[in-house]
């Protein structure tokens, strides 16, 4: 067929037409385009609080507890519960010892006496011997210090030799019923704050002012280049800054924060302190997301990430356009008489039907257009057609984010638009690796390992899936896998033992990529919080919990106790069915109290009715 020929609204509007079309098309137009911008507006205002107050939250979840566990031993020393005047050392080391075991943030606690000696308890160390720091400006400062000015306080981060990191420090006064003891001292690793806010997305940060940066994941392994010791006393009161200069941290996007050429965004509202800003740097466009936050030392904070727009603002330069094309179009219409809508009524019936089925996900039902000679309405129904060609491409991209996310995650983060509400729930955790991977590997080279890594994770996967566990990491040789979270189930730890059974099973008597590998599994069973944050180009569905731990540690154990299965004794009691056999107690690192071991037995059929 040939080329349709086809008549200007120009021509039609200079045959006449009727002002009542004019209004109609200006209301419509006008409705469309202001909700089409509010709802545009409120989704990513929505989308930037969340991402600020989820990094917000992630700080106050690692530095409240320390101030907590500070007060809380305060209060004991001052009622007495814990002498500290005449100490028991046996009794107060343990003491410490515990403290830190309920605050695995804290990586050293001190305490300063009257006399200027620290002290100090380091995490997985114990005690380690006392350092006399009395001729030390600060510490003469703490100690004697009228009552008044004593108080408890942030104090600035500096790196800290005895742990060989860089550190932010809580000061708080201990006093007993006979007067003033000291200060007690927690120092918390800020590798942990940077870690944790690159979970969230990889470009967060955390400025102390506006000149230093306090966290960001340039700094999760960062030291000091000068290696020489600046004091002769170890002690948590001495030793080098540990904020590095904006300039000198290496991130060039992040160095224009303060010198940018910025614009207010009309599409992200400003609300709850949180500050959203456009910036031209070079050949691209970032969005800087920030919120100061005060309380954690001498100065505010600067909590915040930044996000390449340089793509994105293709969108609102079309909504831009729209809105131009949209009232050239109301000028013209000003003009049209009934004869332009007689003409404009069926063609917009076609696209109200083809909305129609849109919005019910109908989209293989969406009729033809019928061609129109008005030059605007064709190009308007191709442009539906290109609608249609990208929300079909839109599944498309949903089938694939399903190979890298757990499917139940990609199909919620899509319909919520790239967040997952957080969840607490009791879950059963299985951690797998491959025995003597790190051989395996220099012995196969890159490609041959790269294969039997896919055969080995293809088989897993599939058993593991099949007995209802999502699974949320790979990692190096690595699976972690959930049950009972996201997709719930009340046996989940039964499921969890009949697919460690499965797997060891597979492992046993398979090969994958023409290799026979050996697998050890760990599983527990405890409370976790589970979650997905979206950020530009990236989600990720994360874990975390005492439990979490505790699997992998267990799956750690297998090569101590020659066994290629251990379950905790928490899952053991959950696992009804399962054919179990002790192996003894022992005790975790980083964990106070032991835990009771059981493995499955070998090779064992999953319908044997044996119990622990």
């Amino acid at each position: 067929m040939g080329r349709l020929f086809t008549i200007s609204i120009r021509t039609i509007l200079i045959v006449g037409f009727g002002g009542v079309t004019a209004v109609g098309i200006a209301l419509a137009l006008y409705l469309g385009l202001a909700t089409a911008f509010q709802n545009t507006r409120d989704l990513l205002t929505k989308r930037v609080e969340s991402l600020v107050d989820h990094m917000v939250d992630t700080i106050d979840g690692r530095l409240r507890p320390v101030e907590a566990q500070a007060r809380r031993i305060a209060a004991r020393v001052a009622d007495g519960r814990l002498p500290l005047r005449k100490p028991d050392a046996e009794r107060v080391s343990f003491f410490f010892d515990a403290a830190l075991a309920a605050t695995p943030q804290i990586g050293l606690v001190a305490l300063l006496d009257r006399r200027g000696f620290i002290h100090q308890w380091i995490r997985g160390a114990g005690r380690v011997p006392t350092v006399d720091a009395s001729d030390h400006p600060l510490v003469r400062r703490l100690v004697d210090a009228p009552a008044a000015d004593r108080k408890s306080w942030w104090g600035p981060p500096f790196w800290l030799d005895t742990l060989e990191a860089g550190v932010i420090v809580y000061h708080t006064p201990l006093v007993d019923r006979d007067g003033y003891l000291g200060y007690l001292t927690f120092a918390v690793p800020m590798a942990d704050l940077s870690l944790g806010l690159a979970r969230i997305t990889d470009n967060a940060f955390v400025l102390a002012g506006r000149s230093e940066v306090l966290a960001h994941p340039l700094m999760i392994d960062w030291r000091p280049l000068d290696e020489q010791a600046i004091a002769d006393v170890d002690s948590i009161y001495r030793g080098r800054s540990a904020l590095v200069p904006l300039t000198e941290l290496g991130d060039p996007v992040l160095e224009r924060i303060w010198s940018a050429d910025y614009q207010d965004l009309v599409m992200i509202e400003q609300r709850g302190g949180t500050r959203a800003v456009a910036a031209d740097i070079g050949e691209r466009q970032y969005v800087f997301l920030y919120r100061t936050v005060e309380g954690y030392g001498p100065v505010p904070w600067n909590v915040g990430a930044y996000i390449n727009v340089t793509h994105a603002s293709d969108v609102v330069r079309r909504l831009d356009l729209a809105i131009e094309v949209g009232f050239g179009v109301f000028v013209v219409a000003v003009i049209l008489s009934a004869l332009l809508a007689h003409a404009l009524v069926p063609p917009i019936r076609s696209l109200a039907r083809a909305a129609e089925a849109v919005r019910d996900d109908r989209l293989d039902d969406v009729p033809p257009f019928p061609r129109s000679r008005i030059a605007e309405l064709s190009g308007a129904m191709s442009s539906f057609d290109r609608m249609i060609a990208g929300l079909a491409e839109r599944e498309v991209i949903r089938r694939t984010l399903g190979r890298y996310v757990p499917e139940p995650i990609a199909e919620t983060l899509l319909a919520e638009g790239g967040g997952l509400t957080p969840t607490q729930a009791e879950a059963t955790i299985l951690f797998s690796d491959i025995a003597g991977f790190t051989a395996l590997t220099e012995a196969l080279g890159p490609t041959r390992i790269v294969e039997v890594l896919n055969a080995y994770f293809s088989r897993m996967a599939d058993i593991i899936e099949d007995h209802g566990g999502v699974i949320t990491q790979f990692q190096g040789d690595a699976i972690m896998a959930t049950f009972n979270v996201p997709l719930t189930a009340s046996d989940h730890a039964v499921r969890a033992c009949r697919a460690a059974m499965a797997m060891d099973a597979a492992v046993a008597s398979e090969t994958f990529g023409g290799e026979t590998l050996r697998a050890r599994i760990g599983i527990n069973t405890g409370s976790v919080v589970a979650g997905a944050v979206g950020a530009e180009g990236r989600l990720t569905y994360t874990v975390h919990g005492d439990a979490v731990n505790r699997a992998a540690r267990v799956e750690g154990l297998n090569k101590e106790m020659g066994t290629t299965i251990l379950i905790t004794e928490t899952t053991a009691r959950l696992a009804d069915g399962i054919p179990l056999s002790p192996v003894g107690a022992t005790q975790l690192r980083g964990q106070t109290e032991g835990v009771s071991l059981y493995t499955i037995e070998a090779r064992a059929v999953p319908g044997d009715q044996v119990s622990p």
